[in-house]
């Protein structure tokens, strides 16, 4: 998803892993800002 706010644009991502992945369990929301 990209938003702009206070005139600056950011993506920002949501990961996660599953154990039927063979990945550790857990979530994050990270957020970049765009030069």
């Amino acid at each position: 998803m990209t938003y702009e706010a206070g005139g600056k644009q950011y993506v920002v991502t949501v990961d996660g892993g599953h154990g039927s992945f063979g990945t550790k369990l857990g979530a994050y929301v990270r957020a970049y800002s765009l030069p």
